[in-house]
């Protein structure tokens, strides 16, 4: 009777250990051991799978990361790069496929520090690799072998890089079609490398200079090729059908080295700290992690932001006025909570001879002693001693001296940061805005959009009937007013509002009035565009500080508005506002046919 009792009982908990939730199951295992008295050991199978129950952990699923390229403007610097490496694609017979990278498998690899993880196949030195092509943006292009992938290539991204350089260079990131680089070893030079003419001692690490290793005369050449292609890539059709003339040789500037007038040194708070105990780094960013200069690797340290104690490119106030304020930091460096942000702007003032020079300082830049810094220099041409001074306080109003002219504006607004060669532009400005043929009693007119406070409508003043400056910053057409006031101007007037509805209050005739364009970077809209061509002035000067949304509006203008085919482009070249850098400016001048 026991035997069948068990038997039964054994045959009914077995489906229960499987079913039943967990408290039956230990009530189970109290009845089998109320009847264990056999040496029927029931428990062990009861007890296995109720630890196994217990036991199980959730693993916790990693979330996979996706790629998302970010939406860049065609014109911006990312977006030429796009046009550029088609270019050397193409040169190399060779598809966007064929140098693709698998950027999500990276952004997925939890293993990075394993050497042979995919992050690291990727992020490897490679030597010997030649510079084939320079970019717009100053920086060498090679191709190099695909790490996981026989049959494929990379384009590989390398600042500081000139054609014909044979180099070692170190992988750090990867873009679906290009990889950035640094440039650890120059082994072979190019012919135009010349490291014997580098004087910043930061170059070669810091961003702001790309050329200093080239003669000035190669630097001009560069810089009319990237107008050139500029147009190439962005007004294909004028290109294509010979519309556009050659581009001209690029102005040099009078200064090759200490011409800027604004400069803005920062520093960067350390990460999850509250207080600053040490000294950060005050100066500007530094390109990657590059060793090629082997004679200055210690100097501006090693973090992100280089610590820089002289600029080259800065005027010589703006270096006194950057030795000053790093004092000034050194001493003060614990009061800041974040990083922060130092405007070193230079302000002119015409030397009063009736005043002493402290009583016409104005507030600025001080020395160890407490007195206001300042440097004299002469405007020969016109026999005008001039004091230069460094502004930090970006609401203070400075002054700019400009062909004679004076412009006063506040520190932290925007004006050209290259005085010597203002002129030069200004004067070649003048004379592309004049009508061709007009008789001695025919008068001319001005339509200065973008005005800014006044630079180009001052300047341009003589020699027309009247001026009419558009500028949407209210605060900036106060300063063209009183601009033109304080220049003895009579002629000029100014409007607040947007410069795509600029033509709805300019009375002048159109067949006598030239138009200035000085765009921001981003160029034009089309509205403005079209209201240009609707408005069809006798002639245009287009000057930008991105010669591709130049480009880019020029063809919109000519080949999409209604009558942009009434116009012919007389000239087109550029203007070395910042050299030892791949900056240019481009001056493009329309006249109607």
């Amino acid at each position: 009777m026991n035997n069948l009792i068990k038997s039964s009982l054994f045959r009914y908990i077995k489906p229960l250990t499987v079913l039943v939730p967990q408290p039956t199951t230990r009530r189970c295992l109290s009845i089998m051991s109320t009847i264990n008295n056999d040496n029927i050991i029931a428990t062990t199978p009861i007890n296995k799978r109720v630890q196994e129950t217990n036991t199980v952990t959730k693993v916790k699923k990693q979330k996979l990361k996706k790629y998302k390229a970010k939406k860049a403007d065609p014109t911006s610097p990312s977006g030429v790069l796009q046009f550029e490496i088609d270019d050397l694609l193409k040169t190399h017979n060779l598809t966007r496929d064929e140098v693709s990278n698998d950027v999500s498998t990276i952004l997925n690899d939890f293993s990075k520090e394993d050497e042979n993880s995919i992050t690291k196949k990727y992020h490897r030195i490679v030597n010997d690799v030649e510079i084939l092509v320079l970019t717009s943006s100053g920086d060498g292009l090679a191709l190099i072998d695909h790490p996981v992938d026989s049959t494929k290539k990379q384009i590989a991204i390398v600042p500081f890089g000139l054609p014909g350089d044979i180099t070692n260079i170190r992988v750090f990131k990867t873009h679906p079609y290009y990889v950035e680089t640094d440039l650890l070893d120059v082994n072979k030079k190019s012919p135009i490398r010349r490291d014997d003419l580098i004087r910043d001692k930061y170059f070669g690490k810091a961003s702001g200079s790309q050329f200093e290793f080239l003669t000035y005369e190669k630097q001009l050449e560069i810089k009319m090729n990237t107008i050139s292609n500029a147009y190439k890539y962005f007004a294909p059709r004028l290109v294509e059908e010979c519309i556009l003339p050659a581009t001209g040789t690029t102005i040099p500037s009078p200064l090759p080295y200490y011409y800027r007038t604004k400069i803005t040194p920062h520093f960067d708070m350390p990460r999850r700290a509250k207080v600053l105990e040490e000294r950060p780094p005050l100066g500007f960013g530094q390109k990657g992690r590059p060793t090629w200069r082997k004679e200055t690797l210690e100097v501006g340290g090693h973090a992100s932001t280089l610590d820089i104690d002289e600029c080259a490119l800065a005027t010589d106030i703006l270096n006194i006025g950057l030795t000053n304020e790093r004092r000034r930091f050194d001493k003060e460096f614990k009061n800041y909570k974040k990083g922060a942000t130092i405007l070193l702007r230079e302000n002119t003032i015409v030397f009063d001879e009736t005043k002493t020079i402290k009583e016409q300082l104005g507030e600025g830049s001080r020395d160890e002693n407490g007195e206001v810094s300042y440097v004299e220099v002469e405007d020969k041409e016109r026999g005008v001693k001039l004091i230069k001074t460094c502004v930090t306080n970006q609401k203070q109003i400075v002054s700019e001296y400009v062909d004679g002219y004076t412009f006063n504006f506040t520190a932290g607004e925007f004006f050209q940061n290259n005085n010597s060669i203002l002129s030069t532009v200004t004067k070649y400005v003048r004379e592309n805005l004049q009508i061709p043929n007009s008789k001695i009693d025919e008068p001319n007119y001005l339509v200065d959009a973008y005005c800014g406070s006044g630079l180009f409508s001052v300047c341009s003043s003589k020699g027309v009937e009247k001026v009419t400056g558009v500028e949407i910053s209210a605060d900036s057409v106060s300063f063209a007013e009183k601009n033109a006031k304080l220049n003895g101007i009579e002629n000029c007037d100014f409007i607040v509002g947007k410069a795509e509805k600029l033509f709805e209050s300019i009375s002048t005739p159109n067949d006598r009035t030239s138009v200035i364009l000085d765009p921001p970077r981003k160029g034009c809209d089309e509205v403005f565009m079209k209201q240009l061509a609707e408005y069809y002035p006798a002639r245009i000067v287009y000057i930008s500080c991105n010669v591709h949304s130049q480009a880019r509006d020029i063809e919109y203008f000519i080949k999409e508005t209604e009558k942009g085919s009434h116009y012919k482009i007389e000239s087109l070249r550029g203007f070395d506002f910042f050299p030892q850098t791949h900056h240019v400016e481009s001056v493009c001048v329309l006249s109607r046919v």
